[in-house]
């Protein structure tokens, strides 16, 4: 009878472990799906009126472009910053690089493993589009490089996209 209970009471542990997983799984893919429509809706509203909009009250970022690859299949909406707390939900522009109406380079970095996973399939040649709130740019593929971030200096003098992420791209570490 005791092992009768011990037996049940490690099921219902386990399914109640396994319950808890699974919410949290879809609480992140609500709080992704939920995140992007309002990144989307804020940034209609900077095509709109030309300002920026912050996706919800508390966000310390906003968009400042939409990146496309059409071979890829790939709109995304850049987010301005490219901290951590960014980069959670999109590909996020540099700081320090150029804005979009000046010259010089402008460095966009994803992570790897969700918005800049597409990367690895990128060829010389490919077609990107930059959708600013005043301007469209376009660009071509000239170049893919795996570069050390340690000893890499981008040359911010030349005009140009670059598009950041880390490498390899099935790797599991950081």
């Amino acid at each position: 009878m005791i092992r009768n209970h011990k037996l049940t009471f490690i099921i219902i542990m386990l399914l109640t472990a396994a319950l808890w997983q699974l919410g949290l799984a879809g609480w992140i893919h609500t709080k992704a799906i939920t995140a992007q429509i309002l990144l989307n809706h804020a940034w209609q509203q900077t095509l709109i009126d030309r300002q920026a909009h912050r996706p919800w009250p508390w966000a310390d970022t906003w968009p400042v472009a939409e990146l496309i690859l059409p071979k890829h299949d790939i709109a995304q909406i850049v987010l301005q910053g490219d901290a951590g707390a960014s980069l959670a939900f999109g590909p996020g522009q540099s700081s320090g690089s150029a804005k979009h109406s000046e010259s010089g380079a402008i460095l966009i970095s994803g992570h790897r493993d969700t918005h800049f996973n597409f990367l690895q399939d990128v060829r010389p040649g490919d077609r990107i589009i930059l959708k600013t709130k005043s301007e469209i740019h376009y660009y071509r593929v000239s170049d893919t490089q795996i570069v050390d971030s340690n000893n890499y200096k981008l040359d911010r003098a030349v005009d140009a996209l670059v598009l950041s992420t880390c490498y390899p791209f099935d790797s599991t570490l950081f």
